[in-house]
């Protein structure tokens, strides 16, 4: 069994390389439209390596995170603060009043299948992996949960650096660490009280899907493509609803954190 194992880790490892390869580092035209391309190919380059990641998360210690059980309902009931914060996320009185349009209407299902791949792979990694790693190390700290948390967490917010060989400015990029920490924080806090990943990538996907839509993904003719166009960031709706969102979901996972640290000390 021990070598299926091993051989099932190497092809996988091969194929999420092949994958990352020609459909990320030198992507392969698939589509003409080079938009629906970019979003085609890094799709298929995010879950070849998810494949990996999930295989890698199943085999050493992380099995427990990947299945389904009978609390998934009360899990879910306790996730929807997080929720929320992705879905307020979602610029929809900017959508309203005109400062954003949605000018790729027809790849809205493509963009879609895109974002959750991002959160597959992100969440695989940094509350999937990384977690088993880092509670390992820290399994006989008294603030196990809190030390985790904030390695984790900063680990994934120092992660998006990589934004600056892209071309991003300095200070977009700053301010994207500042409020992936937080993110992070929040997803591991809820991984920590459900133990369900899938509820981590449907926070994530949907915090996402609002946020990159007037990303720009590829370059073609001078011009920056996306599927909206606009600043969803003016609107004084937005910052409200994320605030208030953001308060209420910091306390709550603030009380689950200390609630955890309490039961784990007592043990």
């Amino acid at each position: 069994m021990r070598k299926w194992n091993i051989i099932i880790t190497i092809l996988l490892f091969v194929l999420g390389t092949i994958c990352f390869i020609f459909f990320d580092v030198r992507p392969i035209t698939i589509l003409e439209d080079a938009l629906a391309n970019k979003l085609l190919t890094g799709f298929i380059a995010r879950f070849g390596l998810s494949l990996v990641f999930g295989w890698m998360l199943y085999q050493y210690g992380g099995r427990k995170y990947l299945l389904f059980d009978r609390k998934f309902p009360k899990y879910l009931l306790w996730a929807l603060p997080c929720l929320m914060v992705g879905l307020v996320n979602f610029p929809v009185s900017a959508l309203i009043n005109g400062q954003v349009t949605i000018v790729r209407t027809d790849l809205l299902g493509l963009y879609a299948i895109y974002v959750i791949s991002v959160a597959l792979l992100e969440e695989l990694i940094f509350r999937g992996v990384l977690l088993i790693i880092v509670s390992d190390y820290l399994r006989n700290t008294k603030h196990k949960y809190l030390f985790t948390a904030l390695i984790c967490a900063a680990v994934f917010s120092l992660f998006h650096l990589t934004n600056l060989f892209v071309g991003m400015s300095v200070g977009y990029v700053l301010l994207q660490c500042l409020y992936t920490f937080l993110i992070g924080g929040m997803l591991m806090i809820t991984m920590f009280k459900t133990k369900n990943i899938w509820l981590c990538v449907l926070a994530h996907a949907i915090f996402d899907f609002g946020g990159l839509l007037t990303s720009a993904f590829v370059e073609e003719d001078n011009k920056l493509l996306s599927i909206a166009v606009g600043d969803p960031w003016q609107s004084r709706v937005f910052w409200v609803l994320t605030i208030a969102m953001g308060v209420l979901c910091a306390g709550h996972c603030v009380y689950s954190l200390l609630k955890l640290e309490k039961d784990y000390v007592s043990e």
